[in-house]
């Protein structure tokens, strides 16, 4: 995140942590286990309520298939005598004069309601704790999803100006998150809003923006796009003190892409993206996303994820399109420490 004047948490004894000890670092860095598992390329394959924070285009899918059969009848078919014209139209003319039909059976799709929650939670490096949870309902033609996630820095260790410890203190920060996807066939959009609150010592900081983001399946079910902008236009204020100051957090860019192995080997799925921080271009630059998931069969799958210079490792289960679970862990950004993240979600 970018200030005015003052740093993100003065008081986190190794500075080197600072930017990254934040407890508002989800903004930037994200929730869930399926996500960490594929190296954060996950913008295109998301399609529950985290996508109000991963890409809200994803909301859309939060649907249901409903299949019918609808029974209808036509005029009878009749097979054209060859080279003779004006009997075959006699004949077509006798059988709609007669009212004689055939009836068809047809299949029909329809897109029906659905109700998701997703949960998850993450144990991060130096004692730190991440969670969120969200619920996404099909509504207006797309889907709507509301969420709340968070981080709780457990102990920091604090020091007076002369390097005397002083002893600890906890950090906390909230976000809400509010979102909107809709679209049908193969270009998906989405829209979601969010305010986010971090308490720190002797004040707190209070910001808001919004994602934007679609999702477009090229060649189906083989290739598909994605690409999302994340904290566009956010801004944020902090009292501490009685000083206040006005910043913006750092505004992402990210496009991903899936390509599915054709039949035989359609189990197998790699993703592949990139992350940009548009507001410090020199100093976060771009950061490869890239994930691939194998399929043992339609219940479990594994994940292998680099993000950055981070790998990760992840596994999942799927009961039907019922319930889903995945766990994942990577190394920290210094790369000292093991994460771990976990993830359910339930469709009903």
């Amino acid at each position: 995140m970018k200030y005015i004047k003052v740093t993100t948490l003065a008081l986190i004894s190794a500075t080197a942590l600072q930017a990254r000890t934040s407890s508002a670092e989800f903004l930037e860095q994200g929730f869930g286990a399926k996500s960490v598992g594929l190296g954060n390329a996950y913008g295109v394959v998301v399609s529950d309520p985290s996508a109000v924070y991963w890409n809200p285009a994803g909301l859309a899918q939060i649907y249901s298939e409903k299949r019918t059969t609808q029974t209808i009848e036509a005029p009878k078919t009749a097979e054209k005598p060859a080279g003779d014209d004006e009997e075959f139209n006699k004949l077509l003319e006798d059988q709609n004069t007669s009212g004689s039909k055939e009836s068809k059976t047809v299949e029909i799709t329809e897109r029906g309601f659905q109700a998701q929650l997703n949960t998850s939670a993450s144990y991060l490096s130096n004692g730190r704790l991440m969670y969120f949870g969200a619920a996404g309902v099909s509504a207006l033609g797309g889907g709507l999803a509301a969420g709340v996630g968070g981080t709780r820095i457990q102990s920091i260790s604090t020091f007076d100006s002369t390097g005397a410890a002083t002893g600890s203190t906890a950090h906390n920060s909230y976000a809400g998150y509010l979102g909107y996807g809709w679209g049908s066939g193969p270009v998906r959009l989405g829209l979601s809003g969010f305010a986010v609150r971090e308490d720190l010592a002797g004040g707190a900081v209070n910001g808001a923006g919004i994602n934007v983001g679609a999702q477009v399946v090229v060649l189906p079910p083989l290739l598909a796009v994605a690409a999302d902008i994340k904290n566009l236009g956010a801004i944020q204020s902090r009292t501490n003190t009685g000083f206040k100051e006005v910043g913006k957090l750092d505004t992402l860019f990210s496009f991903s892409m899936q390509i599915q192995a054709p039949p035989p080997n359609s189990n197998f799925k790699l993703v592949l993206g990139f992350t940009a921080n548009l507001d410090k271009p020199e100093g976060d630059g771009v950061r490869l996303n890239m994930g691939m998931a194998y399929g043992f069969n339609k219940y479990m799958y594994a994940m292998l994820g680099l993000n950055g210079s981070r790998p990760a490792i992840g596994i999942g289960a799927n009961v039907g399109k019922t319930f889903q679970m995945a766990i994942s862990a990577n190394r920290d950004v210094l790369g000292r420490e093991f994460q771990y993240f976990g993830e359910l979600n339930f469709a009903f």
